[in-house]
C-alpha cells in the first residue's frame, strides 16, 4: 500500500497540470478543483475579498501552494491570474443574435451550442442589449465584442461557437481561369473554426472561374475565384455608336477583359485600337 502511495504521489508531482489566465467564480473561497477540475485531492488556495468582482493573483503564489501539496502546475506561459465574479445573467438574447448574424452569413451552419464569457462582472444585462461584433466575426468561432450600459461604457465578453457547416471544396485540380462548376467542385461539411477568407457555401449566383491553379480537395474562399468577365481577351465583340439619334453598330476584338461597364480597348479591322465601355455580353461603346 505504502508503495502504491509513493507512485501516485511520483506521478502527480512528474505529471504537471496546467494554469490558464483567467477563471470564474462563485463562492470567494478558491479551492484546487476550481482551477483543475480532474485533481485528486482538494485543499484551499485563496480567499477573495467578498467586496471584490475581480481579483489577480500572481501564478507563482498558486503555483507554489499546488507544490505544497504534492502537485506541480505549468505556468511557463502564465504571469497572473484573474478570478472575474460569474455573471448571473441571462445571454440567450445574444446568443440569438450571433446565430441569426451567422446563419444570415452562411445558412448552411449547424450550431450545437454559444458559450459567452464576460470579462468582468456583470448584475444585469437590459432585455434590447445587442452585442457589437468585428467586421470580420463571421470568419471565426471564437473571439471578442462589447455591450453599451445604459451610461455608454463599454463591457468586453469573449464568445466561443461550436458549429460545423457545408463549404465548397475542389474534387480535382483546376487551372487558372477554369469555370466555377458542379464538375469540379463538391460540398464538404466541416467543423466552423477560423477561416483566411470568406469560405464559399455555394456556387456563386453569377458565372465564375478561378483565379489561379488550385490542387484537389482545396477549401474555396470568396478569394479563389472571381467573376467571368462578360468580354474575354481577343473575343469578338459588338461595337455600338451612338450619333444623336442613330445607333451603328459594327465588329471588332477585345484586346482586354472586362466586366460590366470597365473601359477596354479594343481593335478595329482597319487595325485602329480605341477605347470602348462594356455594356454587355461581348457589347461595348465606343467612348
Amino acid at each position: 500500500m505504502y508503495k502504491l502511495l509513493l507512485l501516485m504521489f511520483c506521478f502527480f508531482t512528474l505529471n504537471g497540470y496546467d494554469l490558464a489566465e483567467n477563471y470564474e467564480y462563485v463562492n470567494h473561497t478558491i479551492y484546487s478543483n476550481d482551477l483543475v477540475p480532474d485533481i485528486p485531492k482538494k485543499f484551499e488556495l485563496l480567499q477573495i475579498p467578498t467586496d471584490k468582482t475581480q481579483y489577480r493573483i500572481d501564478a507563482q503564489v498558486i503555483a507554489k501552494t499546488f507544490e505544497l501539496n504534492g502537485f506541480i502546475l505549468d505556468i511557463s506561459k502564465t504571469r497572473y491570474v484573474n478570478f472575474t465574479r460569474h455573471s448571473p445573467v441571462d445571454f440567450t438574447p445574444i446568443k440569438q443574435q450571433l446565430s441569426d448574424l451567422l446563419r444570415e452569413k452562411y445558412p448552411s451552419i449547424h450550431i450545437e451550442g454559444i458559450t459567452i464569457t464576460p470579462r468582468g462582472y456583470l448584475a444585469s444585462l437590459g432585455k434590447e442589449t445587442r452585442g457589437v461584433f468585428d467586421s470580420r466575426f463571421y470568419q471565426n468561432a471564437g473571439g471578442t465584442f462589447y455591450i453599451l450600459d445604459r451610461e455608454g461604457l463599454r463591457h468586453y465578453l469573449d464568445y466561443a461557437v461550436n458549429a460545423s457547416l457545408d463549404v465548397l471544396h475542389t474534387n480535382q485540380k483546376v487551372l487558372r481561369k477554369e469555370n466555377l462548376n458542379n464538375s469540379n467542385t463538391q460540398l464538404q461539411n466541416i467543423p466552423f473554426k477560423s477561416f483566411r477568407d470568406t469560405p464559399l457555401t455555394a456556387l456563386p449566383d453569377h458565372p465564375s472561374r478561378f483565379r489561379s491553379t488550385i490542387k484537389a480537395s482545396q477549401l474555396l474562399t470568396v478569394r479563389n475565384v472571381e467573376e467571368i468577365p462578360l468580354v474575354l481577351k481577343n473575343a469578338q465583340v459588338i461595337v455600338e455608336v451612338q450619333n444623336e439619334s442613330v445607333i451603328v453598330e459594327f465588329g471588332a476584338t477585345a484586346t482586354q477583359e472586362g466586366l460590366l461597364y470597365d473601359i477596354i480597348t479594343i481593335q478595329k479591322s482597319d487595325g485602329k485600337r480605341v477605347k470602348a465601355k462594356v455594356i454587355g455580353e461581348n457589347r461595348v461603346e465606343l467612348q
